[in-house]
């Protein structure tokens, strides 16, 4: 054999060996429910902002696909807000924010929402929600929580339920 021959049969062989690794890689996001579960929450430069023992924004359940997302919640003195974090293109994390309206945060409750202008922030174990239309005074309670992408029906119009509450403060 030539060496070229050679050659090309030693890159197609590697390439074959290193790019299921790589395509195993880009999809290898797990669920870390430390990512979820709240150390303190408060305001920070008026802001509300949620603390983790994890590492906020760092996972999410990719199990349910594009039919559930996971969620960083604060109850504020303006309302009650959401940021969310689900999956994406390619399994990149897809991260949003929402302005929730929302009788109670509790396991089966129907979520419908309203037009927000807050961005999701993440710093190390901090997950904020940054709004400069709004001056938030106080937050009085913290979730984390699972949401699920039904179809909607009479009681629930847009088909969004609370399935899991992992935290609350």
């Amino acid at each position: 054999m030539e060496n070229n021959t050679k050659m090309l049969i030693c890159v197609v062989c590697t390439m074959a060996f290193f790019i299921p690794l790589v395509i195993s890689n880009a999809y290898a996001i797990t669920f870390d429910k430390k990512d979820y579960m709240i150390t303190n929450f408060g305001l920070k430069s008026g802001n509300p902002f949620i603390t983790v023992q994890g590492k906020a924004g760092g996972s999410y359940d990719p199990s349910c696909g594009d039919e559930c997302w996971d969620g960083y919640v604060f109850v504020t003195d303006k309302g009650t807000f959401q940021i969310s974090v689900a999956e994406g293109e390619g399994s990149k994390p897809y991260y949003g924010a929402d302005h929730l309206k929302v009788n109670s945060i509790k396991s089966g409750e129907c979520l419908l929402t309203k037009t927000a202008h807050g961005k999701p922030s993440f710093s190390g174990n901090t997950a904020e929600y940054t709004d400069h239309n709004l001056s938030f005074g106080k937050v009085n309670k913290a979730y984390t929580m699972q949401v699920s992408a039904d179809d909607p029906d009479s009681k629930c119009s847009t088909g969004f339920h609370i399935v899991k509450i992992f935290s609350e403060k």
